[in-house]
């Protein structure tokens, strides 16, 4: 069926591991490579028995406030960059304030405010670094891109036109030289590409399984649960249905999982061109406590039973295991994380290079709860995360990638 040109088990004590600062991380896993007939390359990494993280994620600065008005006080942050020699920035898109805090934690600048003014948002969500250090703000509704820098503030603009506005911004900044946009005609899925101008240049079309001619039709989404309602109809969305997981990488490539599949598997699509790599990670699926598929069963009845309709949906189409994949991203650096549930509830993240290869394994230290809805930023032993309390307040909290205390043997 294929070709094996490579297989390499990995039994190695010291790993060097560019962006997780680790220079005597250990791994026993085992890695293959094969070579497909397509040319595609396919990488298994296969975990021991019992395989522990090797690194724990550990907490050196929180920013943030339960209470108070200050700029440390965030509403909705949509937007989270790091700054070079430790400091950070984010987007609060309640607000519509860029702010800027130091390596101390300390505020240093806010940009922005409500508006239509120069250097002003009516609905930014997103921020990218840019060349140079500067911060991008999209800012769709307004039309427009908007640049500032770190300590001087606004800098220029560039007129934008977007129509899929979406919760957080999912575009990617390519080589500091070109931006990526997903897009979406409602038919065709695309990444428009566009230079530091905001000019449009390219449209690549994203690799589907869906034939192109195929209607869309609300009643058979594998994911969703349907309901008629007022002459209408309503989409409910499946818990822990394995959605796609898409990337957009520094370099400009795509990695996705597919839609409807819980396993451990990614492809990495290379803009124009084919798959040029699946990834597939042997970690056994985490079941799904029955205590938590009774809680979600539980509020989706109270949904319904707001709205005065009694009927019950089919239980039975919520998935017996959770998603193996739950987040993908980058590294400065280059090395692909990628968001996995522990057996205990918790969240691990797996540490790959660019290239598949298992790295190592990183842990959330205690008192960690990670926010959905941006993704950490991981540069050399450092990470920044946004995280929410019990009352679902977020921080900013700077984390240490240390090296995970051993098991006993």
């Amino acid at each position: 069926m294929y070709e094996r040109t490579q297989a390499t088990l990995l039994a190695v004590a010291c790993v060097a591991l560019a962006g997780c600062g680790d220079s005597e991380s250990r791994s026993d896993w085992t890695t293959l490579q094969d070579t497909l007939p397509s040319g595609t390359i396919r990488v298994t990494n296969i975990p021991p028995p019992n395989a522990s993280p090797t690194w724990l994620l550990v907490e050196e600065l929180r920013v943030g406030s339960l209470e108070g008005t200050g700029p440390d006080a965030f509403a909705y942050l949509k937007g989270l960059v790091a700054l070079d020699g430790g400091g950070f920035a984010v987007l609060d898109s309640q607000v519509q304030e860029l702010r800027v805090f130091g390596p101390d934690g300390a505020h240093v600048a806010t940009y922005g405010g409500k508006g239509q003014g120069p250097g002003e948002f009516v609905d930014a969500n997103g921020l990218m670094l840019g060349p140079g250090g500067r911060l991008w703000v999209p800012d769709a509704r307004n039309g427009r891109m908007s640049v500032f820098d770190p300590e001087d503030g606004f800098i220029e603009s560039f007129p934008f036109a977007d129509a899929n506005f979406g919760w957080v911004w999912n575009g990617a900044m390519v080589d500091g030289r070109r931006i990526h946009r997903p897009w979406s005609d409602g038919t065709r899925e695309q990444i428009r590409v566009y230079d530091l101008t905001m000019t449009l240049v390219d449209s690549l079309p994203l690799p589907s399984d869906q034939p192109e001619d195929e209607e869309y039709d609300p009643r058979s989404q594998p994911g969703m649960f349907y309901l008629e309602r007022d002459g209408g109809y309503r989409l409910y969305g499946i818990p822990f249905f394995a959605g796609e997981v898409r990337y957009n990488d520094s370099r400009g490539r795509v990695w996705s999982t597919r839609d409807g599949h819980p396993e451990y598997r990614l492809a990495r699509w290379e803009p124009g061109g084919d798959t040029a790599l699946f990834v597939e990670t042997r970690r056994p699926a985490v079941p799904v406590p029955e205590v938590e598929r009774d809680s979600v069963i539980d509020e989706m009845r109270q949904r319904l039973s707001n709205i005065g309709v009694d009927r019950q949906f089919d239980w039975s189409r919520i998935p017996s295991v959770k998603p193996a994949v739950e987040a993908v991203f980058e590294s400065v650096e280059g090395n692909l994380w990628v968001q996995t549930p522990a057996a205990d509830g918790g969240v691990l993240f797996d540490v790959y290079s660019g290239e598949g290869g298992y790295l190592g394994t990183a842990s959330l230290g205690p008192g960690l709860t990670l926010s959905d809805q941006i993704d950490p930023v991981v540069r050399g032993d450092l990470a920044w995360l946004i995280v929410t309390d019990e009352f679902d307040v977020q921080y900013v909290v700077r984390a240490r990638i240390a090296p995970a205390a051993r098991s006993p043997a």
